[in-house]
């Protein structure tokens, strides 16, 4: 036996008084519950990421954010926070030996020692705080700091060390891919207890998709989009073809060139047009048309719809590759050279003017007011800010449905698509809906809609 231990072998011969023997096991206790809360501490607070607090103290429940607010501050140093309580874990495991030493022999000591911090110091600190960490993290954040004030002059070096070689921020932020995963893993149907609808999911993928798409990918080729020339007279014909065609707005093109688009007209402006008058397309109030690059990311075009000036844009394409190596879009047509455009009245905000040309990058010029006057352009240019072939038409309609990750379809809609490829099926449609709105249905057209009972 060493000498060193010799002192305390004598000392143990010795019956210990009553009050010596509960001091020991009063000590021997504390250590054992100190040891267990550093080590239920250091799981569950080193598992309590910084985006994970922050979503709590944002949106959580009251209860949450306040236990947010208290762990936030706590576990910005995590690395001078895992070097303190690891610390005082074992300095706590350490010392038990030494005061069973003095209420046992030897062998019941270490038995002791071993099984007690194992069980109460290790096991069931760690499955409660696993469990309960924000809650018992929270409750525990000034005894952490204080903990953290008295081992910083050994812990903080260690600490600022682990920054140094490991890094410093560990925030785990997720990529587009990876949230887009984690809200399917939310899904009803993922069966995990999530709570998200099918049409929750489409959205919010929509929406982190949308960043990645560009107007091309949305847009109607030129060849399939309704557009009318300049020089057609606005006869019982025309008028009742486009009202067949159901569409708002209604682009319009000079002479025998579809690319050479100088602008829109409203459908709903028609209504004051009298076929007796004999006009022709080109002398009717036209919008000016926004011309943008097809490689334009639809977030911009959403913003540039937003903004209120335009609720369809012209899309041109530019020779920079953006859109496939030596291809077009599909069923897009060849380019051609814009034509002359004919005498026509163009609308620009408040104010009027006349058309008198348009060259072949595009660019018109004007006479002037539709009073007469000298010869300007509308207030903020005619929109035409890029040069190239039009390629397209693109809406706020479509950029929603990208939005949305599903086609809208209108009361005069023949296809789903923008490619013209699937025509509309109704009894395909329905079967979408739920059960609750597949009882509503529109009645015949001139006849008001016929609704049947709802559930509450």
């Amino acid at each position: 036996m060493s000498e060193w231990l010799r002192p305390l072998q004598l000392e143990r011969q010795h019956h210990l008084l009553p009050g010596e023997w509960w001091a020991l096991a009063s000590v021997c206790f504390g250590l054992v519950v100190f040891a267990g809360l550093m080590s239920g501490l250091t799981l569950g607070l080193m598992s309590l990421d910084a985006v994970d607090m922050e979503v709590l103290k944002r949106s959580g429940t009251d209860a949450e954010k306040r236990y947010a607010a208290r762990i936030i501050p706590v576990i910005a140093n995590e690395h001078f926070l895992l070097v303190t309580l690891l610390l005082c874990n074992a300095a706590a495991a350490e010392a038990l030996p030494l005061f069973l030493d003095r209420l046992a022999d030897p062998l019941t000591a270490v038995l002791l020692s071993t099984t007690v911090v194992l069980v109460f110091g290790e096991v069931l600190p760690q499955a409660v705080c696993s469990r309960y960490g924000l809650m018992i993290g929270a409750n525990s954040a000034w005894f952490v700091r204080l903990l953290m004030a008295i081992a910083a002059p050994l812990a903080w070096p260690v600490g600022k060390l682990l920054d140094i070689l490991l890094g410093g921020e560990h925030t785990a932020l997720f990529r587009r891919a990876q949230l887009k995963a984690l809200v399917g893993l939310h899904g009803e149907e993922e069966g995990l207890g999530g709570t998200l609808s099918v049409d929750e999911i489409s959205i919010i993928s929509g929406a982190l998709d949308l960043t990645h798409k560009t107007a091309w990918t949305a847009m109607t080729p030129l060849d399939k989009v309704f557009m009318l020339p300049v020089e057609r007279p606005l006869d019982e014909a025309c008028l009742q073809d486009i009202l067949s065609r159901g569409h708002s707005r209604v682009p319009v093109y000079t002479a025998a060139d579809r690319h050479a688009v100088v602008g829109l007209i409203l459908a709903k402006e028609l209504v004051l047009v009298d076929p007796a008058e004999k006009l022709t397309v080109g002398q009717l109030p036209m919008r000016t048309l926004p011309r943008l690059s097809a490689a334009t990311p639809l977030y911009d075009m959403l913003k540039l719809f937003e903004a209120g000036g335009s609720h369809m844009a012209l899309l041109v394409r530019q020779d920079t590759g953006a859109h496939g190596p030596g291809q077009g879009p599909r069923g897009a047509p060849g380019s051609g050279s814009i034509a002359r455009a004919r005498s026509g009245l163009i609308v620009s905000g408040d104010s009027a003017y006349i058309i008198q040309a348009a060259d072949a990058a595009g660019n018109m010029s004007a006479l002037g007011p539709a009073d007469g006057g000298e010869s300007w352009a509308p207030p903020g240019g005619w929109g035409d800010t890029c040069e190239g072939d039009a390629v397209g038409i693109i809406t706020i309609e479509d950029v929603i449905e990208e939005l949305l990750g599903a086609e809208i379809v209108d009361e005069t809609d023949l296809f789903v698509d923008n490619q013209q490829t699937s025509r509309v099926d109704a009894g395909e449609l329905s079967k979408s809906l739920p059960a609750r709105l597949r009882k509503v249905r529109p009645g015949p057209i001139g006849h008001p809609l016929q609704w049947e009972s709802l559930p509450p």
